[in-house]
């Protein structure tokens, strides 16, 4: 499933590692969200080419609808994301095929590649392979999906991606999972929640697979003034589902480091970006209110060391509510990564 919008520039590297997959016997979903480039004319080209493409041309709904849309055309046994400025190895689904069907599992887990235009690292999830129908280790990979401090295994990787994982389609269309179309952002941490949830046998292999293209214009980097508000869209979203479920006590003790997280995230990313153009005491008086507003007042008094980024727990623990710690504490930060990359 393939959804589309805007990459021009990426989408036929894209297309390519998927229609020379050395897997032949696929379906490749793709889904033109209405995007305003050449991305229609370049899926129409591949879809010429190739019967296996099934292509939707659509109004710009947003990447939610755009996967929900391809889940209702799906006829294989196995379904994998990929976002149309990645790529994948060419050997990438015959390996996760191969290992799914002979591990008779729900979810297969593998590695992926960070890449930027001049540099690629390989992100290794788990120190070993693993295949487990232990309840309470798929349990762990709910809370791994909201903080890498609550991974079942020792290694802080987050679960909450769905382009790193081959699922069986049963699995998410039998629960009739789809992608949560009123948030603007984690829809896919929101939607391995449900599927981990689902699952009852799941494995991780170590071949790195998948390549992610690290985009610093996303949403997860760019100024966004309304960060706050988007967030508080995705909290709604996950207690819902804590409540849903009856997850015990260790969700809600993840959803709080996810949320002490994203405040220290928010600081970069919205109250100190440079492109805020507030002045010193309107920050101070956002940070404040934030900070005495739910879920943070609370995630904040539940907070334990080691369950957070340390700069997180240096500007929370304790129930803090002085923006100019939060402040100080992040313009140390700011020092201590310029004279570590100077």
């Amino acid at each position: 499933i393939v959804p589309v919008y805007n990459v021009e520039p990426y989408l036929r590297q894209c297309m390519d590692s998927l229609v020379n997959q050395t897997l032949k016997d696929i379906e490749i979903i793709a889904v033109d969200d209405g995007s305003p480039d050449n991305c229609g004319a370049i899926l129409d080209e591949y879809a010429a080419k190739d019967s296996r493409i099934k292509l939707i041309h659509k109004k710009n709904e947003g990447l939610c609808a755009a996967r929900n849309d391809a889940l209702k055309l799906v006829t294989g046994e196995w379904i994998a994301f990929v976002d149309s400025d990645d790529w994948c190895e060419l050997n990438a689904y015959e390996v996760a095929y191969k290992n799914a069907v002979e591990k008779e599992v729900d979810i297969l887990i593998y590695n992926h590649y960070e890449n930027t235009e001049t540099s690629q690292k390989e992100v290794i999830a788990f120190p070993e392979e693993f295949v487990s129908n232990d309840p309470d280790l798929i349990y762990g990979m709910v809370l791994s999906s909201l903080s890498r401090y609550h991974t079942p295994i020792s290694q802080r990787f987050s679960q909450g991606f769905p382009w790193d994982k081959l699922f069986k389609a049963s699995l998410l269309l039998d629960n009739g999972l789809v992608f949560a179309t009123n948030v603007k952002a984690n829809e896919d941490v929101i939607y391995d929640l449900h599927a981990f949830h689902f699952a009852k046998k799941i494995a991780y292999i170590k071949p790195s697979l998948y390549h992610y293209r690290m985009n610093p214009t996303s949403i997860g980097h760019s100024y966004k003034k309304d960060r706050v508000e988007i967030d508080a869209e995705i909290y709604k979203e996950m207690e819902a589902i804590g409540k849903k479920y009856g997850f015990d006590q260790r969700y809600w003790e993840a959803f709080y480091s996810r949320v002490a997280d994203n405040f220290m995230l928010c600081c970069g990313r919205c109250f100190f970006h440079k492109n805020n153009t507030e002045s010193f005491s309107q920050k101070m008086k956002r940070v404040k209110e934030v900070m005495l507003s739910e879920p943070y007042k609370t995630a904040f008094k539940h907070i334990q060391k080691g369950k957070v980024a340390k700069r997180t727990y240096a500007m929370t623990h304790g129930g803090n509510k002085n923006p100019y710690k939060v402040w100080f504490i992040y313009k140390l930060g700011q020092l201590k990564h310029a004279l570590k990359g100077n």
